[in-house]
C-alpha cells in the first residue's frame, strides 16, 4: 500500500484550465477523442518522477512541478525552453563558455558546461558524454510535449548522475494524448513551423507520429560591440573583428518523434536534425558569421512491463539507444586575424582566419530492469538495476596547433594532436527504495542507489523523505538526498584546445540537499518550498601556473533559498497564478556570492476565459540581479522584467483553432551575463511577435 490517493478520490489543482475544463464536460457529451484528452489531463494529477511508481503530485517525495500542454499552449511558448521558465527556481540562459548553448540553473546551481540538471525525454536520457548537458540547440516544439515533470532538488538516488540539482523529464505526445491534427506558425524574424501530429490503430497495435519543422533567421538586431577579436587587434594592430555585428542565431530543426504499442510492449523513436544553426558569439568568443554546425540526435527505448511472472510484482525492463552526431565548423578568430599560433608562439596572419572542423559522435547503449514488488503490507519496494556504456569518437581538422602546418587546413583526426581522443566508459548501477505508508497521514519513503563507472570508480547515494497529510487541504514533506555528478569527457581529455582543456584527475561533484516542503490547497493553492544545500568539488575552469586554462575540482558552494507559488481563482473563468523564488549561494570557502544566477525571480500570469471560445493571458516575468565572477570587475548585472501576451481561439470554426502572442511586449533591453571578453553582456531577442493555425482532423 503506498500513501498515493488516486486521483479520481481527490482533486488537485495543477492546471488553471482542467478546473473549467471538467465543469464544461459535466455538461455536455463528449466524442471518444474528448474522453482521451480528459483522461490524458486527468493523468496529470500523478507523476512517477520523484519514485518510478505512480503517485498524486502532492504526495511525491520531491518538490515537484508540472507543466501541462495545456498550459504551454495558452502561455504562447514555443519550445520546451520557453515554456520552463514558468517553473519557480529555474532560469534558462545562454551558456557562455561555447557558443551559448540554452542551459538551465536550479537554486543557483550551475557551472560552465553546466550539466547538473538531468534532462530525460520519456524516461530516457539527453545529456551527453561530450560535456554532461543537452546537445547543441537541443530543444523539443511545444507541439510535441503532452506535460513536462521537473524535480527541483537531487535526484540521484533514482536517476545517477547529473540529477544534481534537478531533473525535468518531457512526456511527448503519444497514441493516447494526439489529437489528429495539422497546423503552421509564423512570426518576426522569418521564424516558422510546420507541424503533424496523428495517430492510427490496427487491432491491439497503437501507433502515434508527431513531426515538426521549426526555422528562423535570427534577430539581427542583438548586436555585440566587441569581442575577443577585437582585443585581439587592440594588441596585435589589426582591423579583423567583426564586431560590432549581430550574434548568428539563426537555425533549422527537423524533430520527429513516433511511438507504438501493442499489450504490454512499447516502442519509442525520437529524433532531432538541425542544420544552419548559427554559432552566436563564435566558439572563441568572435564573431563567426560563416560559422555554422549540423547535429542529428536519435533515440530508441523500448519497454516491457510484466505484472503476471512474479506474484505481487511488476517487473519493468528497457532497453535504450541513442545516437548523437555533431558537426562544427568555425572560424575560431576571423579572417585577417594575427595571433601567436604558429611554431613557438610566433605571430601568423590567417587569410582565411584560424578555423576548427570539429566533430563528434556519441553511442549509448542502457539495459536497466526494475522490480516492484507490493507484497508487504504498506510497503512499495522497488529495486532495480542497469548497464550503460558509452562511446565517443571525434573528427578534427584545422589550420593551427601542434601537429598541424600553420595556415593549412589538416586532418588531425585520429592522432595525438585532436581536440579529444576517442573514448569510452562503462557504468552499472543498483538501487533500492521502499515507499512505506506508516498511517493513512504519514509516508516515509528511503532510497539508495550504487553506481560504479570505470574511469573514476563508485559512489553511493541515499535518499529519505516523510510526507504527512496533516489535512485534506494541507500537505508537509521533509527530504534530505545526495546526488553526483560525472566528470564529462571533455572535462576528462579535451587537449589541443586554445579555450580549455581537460584534467584526468578531476573527480565527481557531489552535493547534500535538505528541503521543508508545505503546500495547502484552498482557498488560495499555496506552496513553500524552504530548502539548503552543500555542493563540493565543483567543476569550473581554472587558469594554471603555466597560463592554461583546464577542469578542475575548484570549488564548493553552498546555498539557501525559498520558492513560494500561489493560484487564485478571482471568479469564474478568470484565474491568478504566479510564483517567486529567492536564492543565496556562496562561495563556502571565499564566500564570493555565485555568479550568473539571480538571486530573485518572479513569474506572474492572468488567464482570463472570454467565452467557450475565446481565452486570453498575460505573463510577467522578473529576473533579479546577477552578480559577477570573483576576477570580473564589471557592475553587477540588474535585473530585467519581460511580458508576454497571448490570445488563443479553441473551434473559431469547426476543428480550426488560432493563437497569437507577442512576447517581450515592451522590447525590453534585457541581457544575460557573458565572459569579460564581451563586456556589453548577451543581448536576447527583443519583441517577437507570431501567429499559428491548426486545424484538427
Amino acid at each position: 500500500m503506498s500513501l498515493c490517493i488516486k486521483s479520481h478520490h481527490h482533486t488537485i489543482k495543477l492546471t488553471t484550465a482542467l478546473p473549467l475544463l471538467l465543469s464544461t464536460t459535466l455538461m455536455a457529451a463528449v466524442n471518444p477523442q474528448e474522453e482521451d484528452n480528459i483522461l490524458a489531463l486527468l493523468e496529470l494529477m500523478e507523476t512517477d518522477i520523484a519514485t518510478g511508481t505512480p503517485l498524486e503530485q502532492r504526495y511525491t517525495p520531491a518538490v515537484t512541478s508540472i507543466v501541462s500542454a495545456d498550459e504551454i499552449r495558452r502561455s504562447g511558448s514555443r519550445t520546451l525552453f520557453e515554456a520552463l521558465e514558468q517553473v519557480p527556481g529555474l532560469h534558462v540562459y545562454p551558456a557562455k563558455n561555447f557558443v551559448m548553448k540554452p542551459s538551465v540553473s536550479i537554486r543557483g546551481i550551475h557551472t560552465d558546461f553546466n550539466s547538473q540538471v538531468l534532462i530525460l525525454v520519456d524516461g530516457v536520457r539527453q545529456n551527453s558524454g561530450l560535456n554532461g548537458s543537452p546537445a547543441l540547440h537541443y530543444t523539443i516544439p511545444a507541439t510535441a510535449i503532452q506535460r513536462i515533470e521537473v524535480i527541483r532538488g537531487p535526484g540521484s538516488a533514482l536517476y545517477g548522475a547529473d540529477a544534481y540539482s534537478g531533473v525535468i523529464n518531457v512526456i511527448t505526445k503519444k497514441y493516447e494524448h494526439i489529437e489528429n491534427e495539422v497546423g503552421a506558425r509564423y512570426g518576426s524574424f522569418n521564424t516558422g513551423e510546420g507541424w503533424i501530429n496523428t495517430r492510427g490503430k490496427a487491432g491491439d497495435v497503437k501507433m502515434g507520429l508527431t513531426l515538426s519543422l521549426m526555422k528562423s533567421d535570427g534577430d539581427n538586431s542583438r548586436t555585440i560591440n566587441v569581442d575577443q577579436q577585437t582585443i585581439f587587434d587592440g594588441i596585435f594592430s589589426t582591423s579583423a573583428s567583426l564586431a560590432p555585428g549581430p550574434l548568428n542565431t539563426d537555425y533549422e530543426t527537423l524533430y520527429m518523434s513516433a511511438d507504438a504499442s501493442y499489450k504490454n510492449y512499447e516502442l519509442n523513436f525520437i529524433t532531432q536534425n538541425s542544420r544552419k544553426i548559427g554559432t552566436q558569439d563564435g566558439a572563441g568568443r568572435a564573431l563567426d558569421p560563416p560559422g555554422d554546425i549540423e547535429r542529428m540526435n536519435m533515440a530508441l527505448d523500448f519497454k516491457h512491463s510484466n505484472t503476471t511472472l512474479l506474484k505481487d510484482t511488476d517487473i519493468k525492463s528497457s532497453l535504450t539507444y541513442t545516437f548523437y552526431d555533431a558537426l562544427g565548423t568555425y572560424n575560431i578568430y576571423p579572417a585577417g586575424a594575427t595571433l601567436p599560433l604558429d611554431t613557438g608562439g610566433a605571430l601568423f596572419t590567417f587569410p582565411s582566419g584560424a578555423i576548427i572542423n570539429a566533430g563528434a559522435k556519441e553511442n549509448s547503449y542502457l539495459a536497466k530492469i526494475n522490480f516492484i514488488y507490493s507484497g508487504i503490507n504498506n510497503h512499495t519496494l522497488n529495486f532495480g538495476m542497469g548497464y550503460r556504456h558509452e562511446k565517443l569518437t571525434t573528427t578534427d581538422e584545422r589550420n593551427f596547433g601542434s601537429g598541424v602546418v600553420t595556415g593549412t587546413l589538416t586532418d588531425v583526426s585520429g592522432t595525438d594532436f585532436s581536440f579529444l581522443p576517442d573514448k569510452s566508459r562503462t557504468n552499472m548501477y543498483a538501487l533500492l527504495q521502499d515507499e512505506y505508508t506508516i498511517s493513512n497521514s504519514l509516508g516515509l519513503t528511503a532510497g539508495l542507489r550504487y553506481d560504479y563507472y570505470d574511469n573514476f570508480g563508485a559512489t553511493v547515494n541515499p535518499r529519505l523523505a516523510l510526507v504527512w497529510k496533516q489535512s485534506d487541504a494541507t500537505t508537509i514533506k521533509t527530504l534530505y538526498g545526495r546526488a553526483f555528478r560525472a566528470p564529462s569527457f571533455g572535462e576528462l581529455y579535451f587537449r589541443n584546445n586554445p579555450v580549455n582543456l581537460g584534467n584526468p584527475d578531476v573527480q565527481p561533484e557531489t552535493i547534500d540537499t535538505l528541503e521543508l516542503s508545505i503546500e495547502h490547497q484552498a482557498p488560495v493553492h499555496t506552496k513553500l518550498n524552504l530548502f539548503y544545500y552543500q555542493a563540493k568539488d565543483l567543476i569550473n575552469s581554472a587558469t594554471n601556473t603555466d597560463g592554461t586554462v583546464s577542469a578542475q575540482n575548484n570549488k564548493d558552494q553552498n546555498g539557501y533559498g525559498l520558492e513560494l507559488e500561489l493560484e487564485y481563482t478571482i471568479i469564474s473563468g478568470l484565474v491568478i497564478n504566479g510564483n517567486y523564488a529567492y536564492q543565496h549561494s556562496e562561495d563556502a570557502d571565499t564566500k564570493q556570492k555565485t555568479a550568473d544566477a539571480p538571486v530573485h525571480q518572479m513569474f506572474a500570469q492572468l488567464q482570463y476565459r472570454i467565452n467557450t471560445n475565446w481565452n486570453t493571458s498575460a505573463q510577467y516575468h522578473y529576473i533579479g540581479k546577477r552578480y559577477r565572477a570573483q576576477n570580473d570587475s564589471r557592475e553587477t548585472l540588474e535585473g530585467d522584467s519581460l511580458v508576454n501576451l497571448t490570445l488563443e481561439s479553441r473551434n473559431l470554426w469547426k476543428n480550426v483553432d488560432i493563437l497569437a502572442s507577442v512576447r517581450n511586449l515592451f522590447d525590453t533591453g534585457y541581457r544575460e551575463p557573458s565572459l569579460p571578453v564581451i563586456p556589453s553582456d548577451y543581448p536576447m531577442r527583443g519583441r517577437y511577435v507570431f501567429a499559428e493555425i491548426r486545424y484538427r482532423y
